[in-house]
């Protein structure tokens, strides 16, 4: 059983990874790229980029999940925990509700991304999206030195 933990904490690590850093190289490397193109080209890079990022986004979200409610079943929690005033209460029931809190977040905020109406609210909305995954990554962080 330790095998499959071990491999789901290494599979929810690389969903991460991937979408944390898909985000990062996207603007690092990709929109600089992208602002020294012509208004044709850009719109369309940025939309195969997007649609293909898009497709990725979601299967790390579905992976994310599935992997965290297992990797949170061999730590021991049980969704009754959840209504524990106690277990909320501890350092890592807190950072459990945060962690689940934000990634809501970020799905909320991803979901408005793909359907902003422009492209100003579209760049706010991918840089809100990053913010809130680098805090999911803090949280994260947090969570396994608890």
């Amino acid at each position: 059983m330790r095998f499959l933990y071990l491999a789901s904490v290494w599979l929810h690590i690389l969903a991460a990874m991937t979408w944390v850093g898909g985000m990062v190289v996207f603007v690092l490397a990709l929109m600089p790229f992208l602002r020294r193109q012509s208004g044709a080209v850009r719109a369309a890079l940025l939309e195969d980029f997007g649609r293909r990022f898009r497709n990725v986004e979601w299967l790390c979200f579905v992976v994310l999940a599935a992997t965290g409610t297992f990797n949170l079943w061999m730590r021991g929690v049980r969704l009754g925990d959840f209504a524990r005033p106690e277990w909320r209460a501890s350092a890592f029931g807190e950072l459990v509700l945060l962690k689940v809190s934000l990634v809501f977040v970020a799905m909320v905020i991803t979901w408005l991304h793909e359907r902003a109406v422009s492209s100003r609210h579209a760049r706010w909305l991918g840089r809100l999206t990053l913010v809130v995954a680098l805090a999911i990554v803090a949280v994260a962080v947090g969570l396994v030195r608890t």
